[in-house]
Protein backbone atom coordinates (compact mmCIF):
# COMPACT_ATOMS: atom_id res chain seq x y z
CA UNK A 1 0.00 0.00 0.00
CA UNK A 2 1.45 3.36 -1.07
CA UNK A 3 1.05 6.75 0.60
CA UNK A 4 2.24 10.15 -0.59
CA UNK A 5 3.89 12.00 2.29
CA UNK A 6 4.16 15.78 2.25
CA UNK A 7 6.81 16.97 4.73
CA UNK A 8 7.81 20.42 5.88
CA UNK A 9 9.86 22.07 8.61
CA UNK A 10 7.78 24.51 10.64
CA UNK A 11 8.42 26.91 13.49
CA UNK A 12 7.97 25.51 17.00
CA UNK A 13 4.98 27.80 17.65
CA UNK A 14 3.20 26.22 14.67
CA UNK A 15 3.91 22.68 15.84
CA UNK A 16 3.29 22.71 19.59
CA UNK A 17 1.04 25.17 21.45
CA UNK A 18 2.61 26.90 24.45
CA UNK A 19 0.43 26.23 27.52
CA UNK A 20 2.41 28.36 30.01
CA UNK A 21 3.56 31.95 29.76
CA UNK A 22 6.85 32.80 28.08
CA UNK A 23 8.51 33.59 31.41
CA UNK A 24 7.82 30.10 32.74
CA UNK A 25 9.11 28.55 29.54
CA UNK A 26 12.29 30.63 29.71
CA UNK A 27 12.77 29.44 33.30
CA UNK A 28 12.42 25.85 32.09
CA UNK A 29 15.19 26.37 29.56
CA UNK A 30 17.53 27.97 32.09
CA UNK A 31 17.28 25.08 34.52
CA UNK A 32 18.20 22.59 31.78
CA UNK A 33 21.66 24.04 31.06
CA UNK A 34 24.25 21.33 31.83
CA UNK A 35 27.68 22.04 33.27
CA UNK A 36 29.45 21.65 29.91
CA UNK A 37 27.45 24.49 28.35
CA UNK A 38 28.21 26.77 31.27
CA UNK A 39 31.86 26.43 30.24
CA UNK A 40 31.67 26.41 26.45
CA UNK A 41 29.34 26.79 23.48
CA UNK A 42 30.54 23.48 22.05
CA UNK A 43 30.71 20.10 23.74
CA UNK A 44 34.28 18.82 24.04
CA UNK A 45 35.23 15.23 23.30
CA UNK A 46 36.52 14.68 26.85
CA UNK A 47 33.99 16.87 28.68
CA UNK A 48 32.78 14.04 30.92
CA UNK A 49 36.31 13.45 32.26
CA UNK A 50 36.46 16.93 33.80
CA UNK A 51 32.79 17.06 34.80
CA UNK A 52 32.54 17.90 38.54
CA UNK A 53 31.14 15.11 40.68
CA UNK A 54 28.61 17.44 42.31
CA UNK A 55 27.19 18.54 38.92
CA UNK A 56 24.83 15.65 38.24
CA UNK A 57 22.41 17.27 35.79
CA UNK A 58 22.70 15.49 32.41
CA UNK A 59 26.13 14.05 33.28
CA UNK A 60 25.10 10.52 32.34
CA UNK A 61 23.37 11.80 29.22
CA UNK A 62 26.50 13.49 27.92
CA UNK A 63 28.50 10.32 28.50
CA UNK A 64 25.91 8.62 26.30
CA UNK A 65 26.26 11.37 23.69
CA UNK A 66 30.02 10.75 23.56
CA UNK A 67 29.35 7.03 23.06
CA UNK A 68 26.77 7.88 20.40
CA UNK A 69 29.33 9.75 18.30
CA UNK A 70 31.94 7.01 18.86
CA UNK A 71 29.44 4.38 17.72
CA UNK A 72 29.29 6.16 14.37
CA UNK A 73 33.01 5.46 13.93
CA UNK A 74 34.18 9.07 13.90
CA UNK A 75 37.60 9.85 15.33
CA UNK A 76 37.21 13.60 14.84
CA UNK A 77 34.24 14.53 16.97
CA UNK A 78 34.24 18.23 16.10
CA UNK A 79 33.86 17.57 12.39
CA UNK A 80 30.91 15.27 13.08
CA UNK A 81 29.26 17.79 15.39
CA UNK A 82 29.39 20.46 12.71
CA UNK A 83 28.40 18.08 9.91
CA UNK A 84 25.80 19.54 7.56
CA UNK A 85 24.95 16.26 5.87
CA UNK A 86 22.64 15.04 8.62
CA UNK A 87 19.58 16.46 10.32
CA UNK A 88 16.01 16.77 9.05
CA UNK A 89 16.60 20.30 7.80
CA UNK A 90 19.31 19.06 5.43
CA UNK A 91 17.74 15.86 4.09
CA UNK A 92 14.00 16.64 3.88
CA UNK A 93 12.17 16.09 0.60
CA UNK A 94 8.83 17.94 0.34
CA UNK A 95 7.01 15.02 -1.30
CA UNK A 96 7.79 11.31 -1.21
CA UNK A 97 5.82 8.13 -1.93
CA UNK A 98 6.33 5.34 0.59
CA UNK A 99 5.11 1.76 0.63
CA UNK A 100 3.68 0.57 3.94
CA UNK A 101 5.58 -2.58 5.02
CA UNK A 102 3.87 -5.38 6.91
CA UNK A 103 6.72 -5.24 9.46
CA UNK A 104 8.51 -1.92 9.84
CA UNK A 105 11.78 -3.38 11.16
CA UNK A 106 12.40 -5.11 7.84
CA UNK A 107 12.77 -1.80 6.00
CA UNK A 108 16.26 -0.84 4.85
CA UNK A 109 19.33 -2.05 6.73
CA UNK A 110 18.11 -1.48 10.28
CA UNK A 111 18.61 -5.10 11.36
CA UNK A 112 22.38 -4.50 11.17
CA UNK A 113 22.22 -1.49 13.48
CA UNK A 114 20.26 -2.79 16.48
CA UNK A 115 22.79 -1.64 19.10
CA UNK A 116 23.14 1.80 17.53
CA UNK A 117 19.35 2.24 17.56
CA UNK A 118 19.32 1.06 21.16
CA UNK A 119 21.87 3.77 22.08
CA UNK A 120 19.66 6.43 20.52
CA UNK A 121 16.64 5.29 22.51
CA UNK A 122 18.60 5.57 25.74
CA UNK A 123 19.75 9.09 24.83
CA UNK A 124 16.19 10.21 24.07
CA UNK A 125 14.70 8.45 27.09
CA UNK A 126 17.30 9.89 29.47
CA UNK A 127 16.88 13.40 28.05
CA UNK A 128 13.09 13.48 28.17
CA UNK A 129 12.90 11.79 31.58
CA UNK A 130 15.34 14.34 33.04
CA UNK A 131 13.33 17.24 31.63
CA UNK A 132 10.02 15.81 32.84
CA UNK A 133 11.28 15.32 36.39
CA UNK A 134 12.33 18.97 36.65
CA UNK A 135 9.17 20.58 35.27
CA UNK A 136 7.55 22.72 37.93
CA UNK A 137 3.97 23.93 38.37
CA UNK A 138 2.29 20.96 36.69
CA UNK A 139 -1.45 20.41 37.07
CA UNK A 140 -2.34 18.14 39.99
CA UNK A 141 -4.44 16.05 37.60
CA UNK A 142 -1.57 15.54 35.17
CA UNK A 143 -0.77 11.84 34.68
CA UNK A 144 2.58 10.40 35.66
CA UNK A 145 4.86 9.65 32.73
CA UNK A 146 7.48 6.96 32.35
CA UNK A 147 10.29 6.43 29.86
CA UNK A 148 10.84 3.13 28.08
CA UNK A 149 14.14 3.17 26.12
CA UNK A 150 13.62 -0.29 24.66
CA UNK A 151 11.95 -1.43 21.41
CA UNK A 152 8.40 -2.72 21.46
CA UNK A 153 6.53 -4.22 18.51
CA UNK A 154 2.92 -3.09 18.20
CA UNK A 155 0.17 -4.00 15.75
CA UNK A 156 -2.24 -1.83 13.77
CA UNK A 157 -4.81 -2.36 11.02
CA UNK A 158 -5.07 -0.66 7.63
CA UNK A 159 -7.69 -1.81 5.13
CA UNK A 160 -8.55 -4.71 7.44
CA UNK A 161 -5.00 -6.04 7.08
CA UNK A 162 -2.75 -6.34 10.10
CA UNK A 163 0.60 -4.56 10.13
CA UNK A 164 3.31 -4.28 12.78
CA UNK A 165 5.56 -1.40 13.80
CA UNK A 166 8.56 -1.28 16.09
CA UNK A 167 8.60 1.65 18.50
CA UNK A 168 12.29 2.15 19.33
CA UNK A 169 11.30 3.62 22.70
CA UNK A 170 8.65 5.88 24.16
CA UNK A 171 7.37 8.20 26.84
CA UNK A 172 4.18 6.69 28.20
CA UNK A 173 1.43 6.50 30.77
CA UNK A 174 0.82 3.22 32.57
CA UNK A 175 3.32 0.53 33.47
CA UNK A 176 6.13 -0.77 31.28
CA UNK A 177 4.14 -3.96 30.78
CA UNK A 178 0.90 -2.15 29.93
CA UNK A 179 1.91 1.21 28.53
CA UNK A 180 0.18 3.72 26.27
CA UNK A 181 2.70 5.91 24.40
CA UNK A 182 2.33 9.68 24.37
CA UNK A 183 5.63 10.25 22.53
CA UNK A 184 7.37 7.54 20.50
CA UNK A 185 11.00 7.38 19.39
CA UNK A 186 12.33 6.67 15.92
CA UNK A 187 15.89 5.74 15.00
CA UNK A 188 18.35 6.32 12.19
CA UNK A 189 21.51 4.65 10.92
CA UNK A 190 24.22 5.33 8.35
CA UNK A 191 22.91 4.68 4.86
CA UNK A 192 19.25 5.16 5.83
CA UNK A 193 17.43 6.92 2.99
CA UNK A 194 14.84 9.66 3.39
CA UNK A 195 12.24 7.14 2.20
CA UNK A 196 13.33 4.68 4.90
CA UNK A 197 13.15 7.36 7.58
CA UNK A 198 9.68 8.46 6.47
CA UNK A 199 8.46 4.87 6.36
CA UNK A 200 9.71 4.25 9.90
CA UNK A 201 8.10 7.50 11.08
CA UNK A 202 4.70 6.69 9.56
CA UNK A 203 4.72 3.09 10.82
CA UNK A 204 5.67 4.29 14.30
CA UNK A 205 2.83 6.81 14.23
CA UNK A 206 0.27 4.22 13.11
CA UNK A 207 1.29 1.78 15.83
CA UNK A 208 1.31 4.58 18.41
CA UNK A 209 -2.10 5.75 17.17
CA UNK A 210 -3.65 2.30 17.47
CA UNK A 211 -2.57 1.95 21.10
CA UNK A 212 -4.14 5.31 21.94
CA UNK A 213 -7.37 4.52 20.08
CA UNK A 214 -7.68 1.26 21.98
CA UNK A 215 -7.19 3.18 25.23
CA UNK A 216 -9.74 5.89 24.39
CA UNK A 217 -12.29 3.96 22.31
CA UNK A 218 -14.98 4.12 24.99
CA UNK A 219 -15.84 7.63 23.82
CA UNK A 220 -15.81 6.76 20.13
CA UNK A 221 -13.02 7.44 17.66
CA UNK A 222 -11.74 11.02 17.94
CA UNK A 223 -9.23 12.98 15.90
CA UNK A 224 -5.71 12.34 17.15
CA UNK A 225 -2.28 13.91 16.90
CA UNK A 226 0.88 11.84 17.20
CA UNK A 227 4.31 13.11 18.22
CA UNK A 228 7.56 11.28 17.57
CA UNK A 229 11.07 12.31 18.57
CA UNK A 230 14.15 11.11 16.75
CA UNK A 231 17.84 11.69 16.12
CA UNK A 232 19.60 12.09 12.79
CA UNK A 233 23.33 12.41 13.29
CA UNK A 234 23.86 14.90 16.15
CA UNK A 235 20.48 16.51 15.46
CA UNK A 236 17.27 15.96 17.41
CA UNK A 237 13.88 16.62 15.82
CA UNK A 238 10.21 16.42 16.74
CA UNK A 239 7.61 15.34 14.19
CA UNK A 240 3.82 15.71 14.36
CA UNK A 241 1.16 13.89 12.39
CA UNK A 242 -2.57 14.64 12.56
CA UNK A 243 -5.22 11.96 12.01
CA UNK A 244 -8.82 13.26 11.58
CA UNK A 245 -11.49 10.95 12.94
CA UNK A 246 -13.12 10.37 9.53
CA UNK A 247 -9.79 9.33 8.01
CA UNK A 248 -9.06 6.97 10.91
CA UNK A 249 -12.35 5.12 10.36
CA UNK A 250 -12.00 5.05 6.57
CA UNK A 251 -8.38 3.87 6.53
CA UNK A 252 -9.16 1.11 9.02
CA UNK A 253 -11.92 -0.21 6.77
CA UNK A 254 -10.61 0.50 3.28
CA UNK A 255 -6.95 1.49 3.54
CA UNK A 256 -5.29 4.47 1.90
CA UNK A 257 -6.50 5.41 -1.58
CA UNK A 258 -4.09 5.93 -4.48
CA UNK A 259 -4.63 9.68 -4.22
CA UNK A 260 -4.15 9.73 -0.45
CA UNK A 261 -1.79 12.36 0.91
CA UNK A 262 -0.52 12.68 4.46
CA UNK A 263 1.18 15.70 5.99
CA UNK A 264 4.09 15.57 8.43
CA UNK A 265 5.43 18.60 10.23
CA UNK A 266 8.97 18.65 11.64
CA UNK A 267 10.91 21.01 13.83
CA UNK A 268 14.29 21.95 12.47
CA UNK A 269 17.15 19.74 13.57
CA UNK A 270 18.68 20.74 16.93
CA UNK A 271 22.36 19.85 17.32
CA UNK A 272 22.65 18.54 20.88
CA UNK A 273 26.40 19.21 20.94
CA UNK A 274 26.01 22.98 20.43
CA UNK A 275 24.81 25.19 23.29
CA UNK A 276 22.47 27.36 21.21
CA UNK A 277 20.75 24.34 19.70
CA UNK A 278 20.66 22.52 23.04
CA UNK A 279 18.71 25.43 24.54
CA UNK A 280 16.19 25.31 21.69
CA UNK A 281 15.90 21.52 21.89
CA UNK A 282 15.12 21.60 25.61
CA UNK A 283 12.62 24.40 24.99
CA UNK A 284 10.86 22.27 22.38
CA UNK A 285 10.83 19.12 24.53
CA UNK A 286 9.68 20.88 27.70
CA UNK A 287 6.92 22.58 25.70
CA UNK A 288 5.86 19.23 24.25
CA UNK A 289 5.73 17.59 27.67
CA UNK A 290 3.78 20.49 29.19
CA UNK A 291 1.33 20.38 26.28
CA UNK A 292 0.74 16.65 26.76
CA UNK A 293 0.40 16.98 30.53
CA UNK A 294 -2.05 19.89 30.22
CA UNK A 295 -4.73 17.51 28.96
CA UNK A 296 -5.31 19.69 25.89
CA UNK A 297 -3.35 17.58 23.41
CA UNK A 298 -5.43 15.41 21.08
CA UNK A 299 -3.75 12.29 22.44
CA UNK A 300 -6.22 9.83 23.94
CA UNK A 301 -3.90 8.62 26.70
CA UNK A 302 -3.64 12.10 28.27
CA UNK A 303 -6.63 14.07 26.92
CA UNK A 304 -8.96 15.49 29.57
CA UNK A 305 -12.33 17.09 28.86
CA UNK A 306 -12.66 20.53 30.41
Amino acid sequence: MSITIHSQVVELDCLIPRVVDSEREDEDVQQFIPWVFKQSNLMDWDCTQSWPEEELLFKTLFAQLVDYIEDQGHGNMISEILCKETGITNILKPSEIITLPRKSWRVGDRSNHVQFLHTQSHVLGNLMRSIYRRLEGLDDEAPRLGALPYPRDVKYVVGRLQYAARLEGNIHVGTRAEFIPVVSFTGWYKGQTWNDLLTDTICTMLGHLNMNLTHGSHGGVQSQEVFVVGLHGPYLHICRGFFPRDRIARVYQHGYSDEEKFDLEFTRGYNLYLKEDWLEATRALSRLLRYLLSGKAMVAAVYRKE
